[in-house]
């Protein structure tokens, strides 16, 4: 038998997106960039997974001039796995926690905000953190695994953003970071009553890409 829990993106995204459609339908702005805008963010990852959600952001942005905004974005994948084996004659059990948050802020600079398309870029500081926590059981035996990391983050971005409608817009962008993370791992064996635990730190240095984001934007 299998349970997975992973509701809690699908919750968030059902919550945010029909609140935020309203505002923006109650609020029709001929400029949607004018200073002191707002809109509520969506974007997926070029590698988004619907069996997980990982790769989402949820971002609030204000205008703080036709040219320059500021926004906060959350990012998570989260899941709860647990299975049994009834078949077995160990009476076996396996469970498995992962999660990830990572939090951005960064400042939005836009080079035409007159054209249909406008093209964007941004830069900021962000931080992570993440844990990832597996235990297996059976007769007479006991295992454990935990790894949890936390880093800061430099970032950039840039973009192309589409106003299909007045107060509504989809754009992709392409983001880059630098990281610094430092991690901690955990493993743990019982067996008949008998401890054996190993510890590790590591701290790491990861510069690349992330990909490519698409997302909708709705303004009020």
């Amino acid at each position: 038998m299998k349970f997975i829990i992973k509701l809690f993106p699908i919750l968030l995204f059902g919550v945010i997106l029909p609140f935020s459609i309203s505002q923006a339908q109650n609020s029709e702005k001929s400029d949607p960039l004018q200073r002191g805008s707002k809109a509520l963010q969506f974007q997926i990852s070029d590698n988004f997974n619907l069996d997980s959600f990982s790769g989402t952001t949820f971002s609030y942005k204000r205008q703080l001039s036709d040219v320059h905004a500021k926004r906060i974005g959350l990012s998570f994948n989260n899941r709860y796995n647990w299975r049994n084996f009834p078949d077995s004659n160990t009476n076996r059990e396996a469970s498995n926690l992962d999660l990830n948050i990572g939090i951005d802020y960064t400042w939005m600079n836009y080079t035409n905000p007159d054209s249909e398309i406008k093209f964007f870029y941004g830069y900021g500081p962000g931080i992570d953190f993440g844990l990832d926590k597996s235990i297996q059981e059976e007769t007479g035996r006991k295992s454990t695994s935990q790894d949890t990391f936390y880093g800061i983050s430099g970032l950039g971005y840039a973009g192309v953003e589409w106003f299909f409608q007045s107060s509504m817009s989809l754009h992709a962008e392409y983001q880059a970071s630098i990281q610094v993370n430092h991690r901690r791992e955990k493993a743990t064996a019982e067996l008949n009553g008998t401890e054996d635990v190993n510890k590790s730190n590591s701290t790491s240095i990861n510069l690349g890409g992330d990909g490519v984001r698409f997302g909708l934007s709705v303004y009020f």
